[in-house]
């Protein structure tokens, strides 16, 4: 900390004396700006309604019919990102109450309290925006639960809910007031209405601006349009709109610059720059631009404030002429003040602009602030944290500011309980600082319930950092403090208690501690099914969580039917929290219905595809919003796509997703290895066996050749969870050097796959199927070496234990049954014992045909396997006749299957060859085709 401060110290004497001595020449306009284009981002402030609203009357009749129920007190949470219109949504929502009778009541920050205090007689609405970094609403709420004279409504806007919604229930008495569904949340959509195109919102737009301007409209065809298509929020299309009404106005517009909000930021700094001028202040425009951006930042609501803003950024400026300049800007409300820059997505563009490029300048802007200050950039940090997280150099920027807001703020555990409360969940980036923020906070920790979180936040960053022991021992610690405190209340520490649970089940998971997952999970759905009925709204975030994990842990430990159960329950609830707030569940539905489509490709293929495609496709949707972010669940999606295709045997088809999910993973890997090395080994794997059964053998060697060195390498880090990955690789390399007319390279393989897998199964783990095809591929390895005798033992260990499954799940383990007898007879074949052979290669051809009936495109390639090996019986056995047949079967099956592809051709060519020598009565020398 002395460090940082002698750099930051240094770091703004170096800024002073390069303003003093090397000031630049203004780069803005010298001629004076029109007085309608001097300051061009208030055309988009919403409280200012240039452009008339359209497009969300169906979300202003559900508010309505919200405020004008019976209920005395009620809550509604709007949901939507920077740009999406919420906050021109409540302004017109509150004029059109106003016109109704209704007092509306914009809440001030730090005026929570006292609002209320002051609440008039009637009907009251109070509007809350930015309400997820009001640390005043709790007290709010308290206050709204005393009766009053008249109906009570709070709208409160944010752009995520999250840890600051579910502190909400248990650090307020309002709850308990409210009837079930009386606090609900909704989510606006990116569409503005079904059947509103873009073209007529920027028609609107460039006609209310070109109006205010007082110049002709240039029509929506002068706009430049906003890319990508699908992602263009509302803000958006008004700037890209005002930019072409100012363009009219003969303002400089920037034609270089594709974004629209950054375009109309380069114009709005001319306008500042000139009007520095105007006021006798020789500041050049790259330090105009830093003032604005740090008065974003640290607020300069007053002249002290300014003031200091100025001392910061350009020190020696005159200082109450600065000041009165830097108030004298347009100003714009913000959830957080005040904005020189307008809307807060054109101040976070701003911040991220001028202080990522510069570490001296975000010295300059932190060192030595105020805690109250601090509090405030943390604020800032977390939401561009949420909204620009994607933008290079933006998670960078974030840390350090959070760093330096902790270094000035100590141990105020308001400021470090707001730096977690409004982290994302979906974001599992941990680093060292939050542990150090969690020390911080567990010792700064006021009472029981301060304490309870802070352990909860710090076990929670201690496992994100691999540190896993010492998760433990911190979440353990959190959920005993939470049992205590729900035992005394246990509605309003309901969710607190199962957070707990789920974050201490994660770290068990990441332990390989797979039972005790369960064990937790478990008994956090039951406590969340105990929760009274006006509650099952606010649990359903928290119920969805422990199902999540439940189900996973579930699956690990192979009990399917709880598996099943437990998926079909959490995806309807998914789906109802997309609904109300896409971006923090959006990953969590695509995740699931990726595991969901696993689960299936390995029982029910063709139910998996469906469920795997829409995976996918939500993913992409993900993708096209947050491409950063959202860049391993698409990976994810991609894999099971894949692997859902080759289970229906449509491998060709498999192959574009799974090389799209090999580049994005390589690109993730190369990023952070730790975090993506094993997803990457995955997809190598999946797309090395659909390589492997094309018959591109040299490409399917090399690519599951890199998945075994890396699974070697994460088994040896962690051998609890990646064992049972390393003996896949194993096994699936072994079964393409065989295909390669390799066995000698295939064999050590084989039997080290076997091994592993086997002290897994004595374990206790999960898995024996696993273990019964590696068995009876190390049958036909040993077959194919020559080692006949060897093979029988191995051969028969696998129908044994398949025999055994197959019983239990027969539309599972048949197929893996019909291929393990098949080699079964294949061995005693090359054993010298064809008599014995006989039976399982007939079973075998059996459980293939009825397979084949079901599901020609899956199964038709494993009877035309099954029927070769009966060629072979019955040449052995002498029996032409009944060979001949066979021989035939084999090849009309194999006609039937040709597509055009090496493999399919080659198998075609080998059935006419068996049947060839079947007439002229050679042997065949029957070999299992895996």
């Amino acid at each position: 900390m002395v460090v940082s401060e002698v750099s930051t110290r240094l770091a703004a004497a170096v800024r002073a004396a390069r303003t003093m001595v090397r000031r630049g020449p203004l780069t803005a306009a010298t001629d004076e700006p029109l007085d309608a284009i001097r300051w061009p981002t208030a055309l988009l402030d919403p409280a200012r309604a240039v452009v008339p609203f359209m497009g969300r009357e169906q979300d202003l009749d559900e508010l309505r019919t919200w405020a004008e129920s019976a209920v005395p007190v009620s809550l509604r949470l709007v949901i939507a990102p920077a740009g999406f219109g919420k906050t021109r949504l409540a302004y017109e929502f509150g004029s059109r109450m106003s016109e109704s009778g209704w007092t509306v009541l914009p809440v001030p920050r730090g005026r929570e309290a006292a609002a209320v205090r002051q609440r008039p007689q009637g009907d009251v609405l109070f509007v809350v925006d930015n309400a997820a970094t009001r640390l005043g609403l709790g007290a709010m709420l308290d206050a709204l639960a005393r009766p009053a004279r008249g109906r009570t409504r709070i709208l409160l806007l944010a752009r995520v809910a999250g840890e600051w919604l579910r502190r909400l229930r248990w650090g307020s008495t309002l709850w308990p007031q409210l009837e079930r569904d009386d606090a609900t949340q909704v989510a606006l959509d990116l569409a503005l209405a079904p059947g509103l195109t873009d073209d007529a919102v920027l028609e609107a737009a460039t006609a209310a601006f070109a109006e205010r301007l007082g110049v002709r409209n240039p029509g929506a065809a002068a706009v430049r349009t906003p890319e990508p298509p699908g992602a263009i929020r509302v803000v958006d299309l008004h700037a890209a709109a005002a930019l072409a009404a100012l363009e009219a106005a003969g303002a400089p517009v920037p034609v270089a610059e594709p974004h629209p909000v950054r375009a109309l930021l380069e114009v709005a700094a001319s306008s500042w720059a000139w009007s520095a001028r105007e006021a006798g202040l020789e500041l050049t425009i790259d330090e105009v631009q830093d003032v604005v951006a740090a008065a974003c930042l640290l607020g300069a609501d007053d002249a002290a404030s300014a003031r200091d803003v100025l001392r910061r950024v350009v020190p020696g400026l005159p200082g109450r002429a600065g000041a009165q300049w830097l108030l004298g800007l347009q100003r714009s409300t913000v959830g957080l003040g005040t904005s020189a820059a307008g809307h807060d997505r054109l101040g976070d563009l701003l911040i991220v602009d001028r202080l990522g490029r510069s570490r001296a300048l975000v010295g300059s802007c932190t060192w030595g602030v105020s805690r109250k200050v601090a509090l405030r950039v943390v604020r800032v940090a977390r939401r561009i944290e949420v909204e620009l997280g994607d933008v290079p150099g933006v998670a960078s920027l974030v840390s350090e500011l959070l760093r330096r807001a902790t270094d000035a703020g100590g141990d105020d555990p308001r400021a470090l309980r707001t730096m977690f409360m409004l982290k994302p969940r979906s974001l599992l980036d941990a680093n060292p600082d939050d542990v150090e923020r969690g020390e911080l906070a567990v010792a700064a920790a006021r009472d029981a319930v301060s304490r309870a979180e802070a352990l909860v936040d710090l076990g929670t960053a201690l496992n994100e950092t691999g540190r896993l022991a010492e998760s433990l021992d911190a979440l353990d610690g959190a959920v005993a403090a939470w049992r205590r405190l729900a035992a005394g209340d246990p509605d309003r520490y309901r969710t607190a208690l199962v957070g707990a649970m789920n974050a201490l089940a994660s770290s068990h998971w990441r332990a390989g501690l797979t039972q005790e997952v369960v064990t937790l999970a478990r008994e956090a759905v039951d406590l969340c099914r105990a929760a009274p009925e006006r509650d099952r709204t606010w649990v359903q975030a928290e119920l969805a969580r422990a199902l999540i994990t439940l189900t996973i842990a579930l699956d690990e430990t192979g009990r399917r039917q709880e598996h099943e159960a437990g998926v079909a329950e959490v995806i309807p609830i998914l789906r109802t929290l997309v609904a109300r707030d896409p971006r923090q569940w959006g990953v969590s539905l695509a995740q699931t219905l990726s595991n969901r489509a696993v689960t299936l490709t390995e029982s029910r293929p063709a139910e998996a595809l469906p469920v795997a495609l829409e995976a996918l496709d939500l993913s992409r949707r993900l993708v096209v919003q947050a491409p950063e972010r959202h860049r391993p669940q698409l990976g994810f999606a991609l894999t099971n796509a894949g692997n859902a295709y080759a289970a229906l045997g449509r491998d060709r088809e498999a192959i574009a997703p799974l090389d799209e999910a090999v580049t994005l993973r390589r690109q993730l890997a190369r990023e952070s290895p730790a975090a993506h090395n094993w997803t990457l080994a995955y997809t190598l794997a999946s797309l090395g066996a659909v390589r492997s059964r094309l018959g591109d053998l040299d490409e399917a060697i090399a690519l599951e050749r890199e998945a075994v060195l890396l699974r070697r390498r994460l088994a040896r880090e962690n051998p609890a969870r990646f064992r049972r990955m390393l003996a896949a690789s194993l096994s699936n390399l072994a079964v393409t050097h065989s295909r390669a007319g390799e066995p000698e390279e295939a064999l050590p393989l084989e039997q080290e796959a076997v091994a592993i897998r086997r002290g897994l199964a004595e374990e206790g783990h999960p898995g024996e199927e696993y273990l019964a095809r590696s068995l009876s591929n190390l049958g036909v390895l040993f077959s194919e070496l020559g080692r006949a005798d060897d093979a029988v033992a191995p051969s028969k260990e696998a129908v044994a234990q398949l025999r055994l499954l197959a019983v239990g799940d027969p539309e599972r383990f048949e197929p893996d049954l019909a291929d393990a007898l098949l080699n079964l007879g294949a061995a005693l074949i090359d054993a010298g014992r064809p008599d014995e052979g006989v039976e399982p290669t007939a079973e075998a051809v059996r459980v293939r045909r009825d397979l084949a009936r079901r599901s020609p495109g899956l199964h038709l390639p494993g009877l035309a396997s099954a029927l070769s090996n009966m060629v072979s019986v019955h040449l052995d056995l002498k029996m032409l006749d009944s060979a001949a047949e066979y021989a035939q079967e084999v090849v009309d099956v194999r006609r039937r299957l040709v597509d055009g592809s090496y493999a399919h051709e080659q198998d075609l060519l080998r059935a006419l060859d068996l049947q060839a020598r079947v007439r002229r009565s050679g042997m065949a020398g029957g070999r299992a085709v895996r």
